[in-house]
C-alpha cells in the first residue's frame, strides 16, 4: 500500500504540474474577435457517410457565409451513403453555386475510410488552406472570416471550439447525463486550447478546424496516419508542430461551431473509445501525459475499494482527490471564461465525481476491445500507423 500510495503522489503531482502548464498556455492565448476583410481562397471540406439528417442544413449554413461565393469552395463527399445524402446533395448543387460534391462507392481496407474521403477532396482543390467540418455542424456566418483573419504564412493548423446542441431532453436523467456529456466534451478542447498556447498540438477538433494544404501534400505519411481508422486531427496538429508550423487557437465568437452530441450513453462510450485508442500512436509528450492521467485515475477509481481493507488511507485518498478537484475546477473555470461560455456548477460537480472511472474505463474499452464507428465494429486501430 505504501508503494501505491507513493506512485499516485507522484503521478498527481505531474498531473498538477501539466494542469498549470496548460494554464500558462491558455493565458498566453490572446482573443482574436477581428474578422478578415482581405477574403484569401478557403476550401471547405465535409465528409458525409448517411448524413441524409443533417447535411442540408450544414451546406446551408456553409453556403450563407459572409464571404464571396467565388473566394471560397464547398466539397462534400459523399462517402459510400446507403440513405439518401447523395439526393440531397444534388438537390443542393441546384441552388449553391460553390458547392462540389465527390462519390466515393469503395474504399481500400489499408485506409481509413474517413482519411481517404479528405485526401480525395485536397486532391480536387489548390486553395492553401483548407477548413473541415462534418456533417451535422452548423457554422456562425462569420465563420470564414473569423478563421482568415488567423492565416500567415507559417500557420499550419487553427482549430476552435464545438459546443454541443440539443434542445430537448426525453426525461430528466437523460438532461443530467448529456450535460454531464457536454462538459466533459469541453474538458477536452479546454486542455486542447492550453497546449495550443505553447504552439504544442495535443489535438484538434476535427469538425472545426483550418489546416495548411502543405501538411496533406508534403507530410502525407506523418499528417494522416492513412492505416488508423480516426485521428486526422488528431496527427495533422501533431504533424503541424514537428514541422515548426504555427498553432492557433480560434477564440472568436464567430468560430464557434454547433454540433449534436452523442443521444446515446453506449454511443458516448463508444466515441470516447474510439479518441483513446489512438493515444497509444502519439508524441511522446500527448503520451507522457495521457499515461499519467491514466495512471492517476486509475488509482483514484480503484482506492474507495482499497479503503474498506485500509481504512486509515482515508484521509490521504481524499488529499489525492483534491489535488484532481482543484486543479481541474481551477483550470475549468477559467477556461470557460477564456471561452465566453457558462460552467454549470451542479453538473460540473457531478461530472467531476464521475469522471476518473469513466476515462479509465473508456481508455480500457478503446485500448482492449475496440469500437463502433460509422456502423462498423473496429479492434484497436487497423494498421500500422
Amino acid at each position: 500500500m505504501v508503494l501505491f500510495n507513493m506512485i499516485l503522489g507522484i503521478s498527481a503531482g505531474v498531473y498538477l504540474l501539466f494542469i498549470l502548464y496548460f494554464l500558462r498556455g491558455l493565458h498566453k492565448i490572446r482573443p482574436n474577435n477581428g474578422l478578415s476583410d482581405d477574403y484569401p481562397p478557403l476550401a471547405v471540406i465535409v465528409a458525409a457517410r448517411n448524413e441524409e439528417q443533417h447535411v442540408r442544413s450544414t451546406v446551408q449554413s456553409l453556403s450563407a457565409q459572409n464571404y464571396p461565393n467565388d473566394r471560397y469552395e464547398i466539397i462534400v463527399v459523399n462517402d459510400r451513403s446507403e440513405d439518401k445524402t447523395g439526393a440531397i446533395l444534388d438537390e443542393l448543387k441546384e441552388t449553391v453555386s460553390n458547392l462540389r460534391t465527390i462519390t466515393i462507392t469503395s474504399c481500400s481496407p489499408d485506409i481509413s475510410p474517413k482519411k481517404h474521403a479528405l485526401i480525395e477532396a485536397v486532391k480536387t482543390t489548390t486553395c492553401p488552406f483548407i477548413l473541415t467540418t462534418d456533417a451535422d455542424c452548423v457554422q456562425h456566418p462569420d465563420w470564414l472570416r473569423s478563421y482568415a483573419a488567423l492565416i500567415e504564412d507559417d500557420l499550419g493548423v487553427a482549430t476552435g471550439i464545438t459546443r454541443f446542441q440539443q434542445r430537448t431532453y426525453h426525461n430528466r436523467f437523460e438532461r443530467l447525463w448529456q450535460n454531464m456529456q457536454a462538459i466533459e466534451y469541453m474538458s477536452h478542447q479546454v486542455v486542447m486550447a492550453g497546449a495550443i498556447g505553447h504552439n504544442r498540438g495535443f489535438t484538434a477538433n476535427g469538425n472545426n478546424m483550418m489546416f495548411n494544404r502543405q501538411l496533406y501534400v508534403a507530410y502525407e505519411s506523418d499528417a494522416l496516419r492513412k492505416g488508423i481508422v480516426s485521428g486526422d486531427d488528431f496527427f495533422i496538429i501533431q504533424t503541424a508542430e514537428k514541422k515548426h508550423y504555427r498553432l492557433k487557437f480560434n477564440l472568436s465568437p464567430a468560430g464557434v461551431v454547433q454540433t449534436p452530441p452523442q443521444r446515446t450513453l453506449r454511443a458516448v462510450i463508444n466515441q470516447r473509445a474510439r479518441w483513446s485508442s489512438k493515444i497509444g500512436r502519439a508524441k511522446a509528450g500527448v503520451l507522457f501525459f495521457s499515461l499519467n492521467t491514466f495512471l492517476y485515475y486509475l488509482g483514484l477509481t480503484i482506492y474507495p475499494g482499497l479503503l474498506l481493507f485500509f481504512p486509515s488511507y482515508g484521509p490521504l485518498f481524499l488529499g489525492m482527490f483534491g489535488v484532481k478537484v482543484f486543479s481541474d475546477t481551477f483550470y475549468m473555470v477559467y477556461g470557460y471564461h477564456k471561452f465566453g461560455q457558462k460552467l454549470n456548477s451542479l453538473y460540473y460537480i457531478l461530472m467531476e465525481f464521475l469522471h476518473a472511472p469513466f476515462i479509465v474505463i473508456v481508455a480500457v474499452i478503446g485500448s482492449l476491445f475496440g469500437f463502433t464507428w460509422k456502423g462498423a465494429r473496429y479492434k484497436v486501430e487497423v494498421g500500422s500507423g
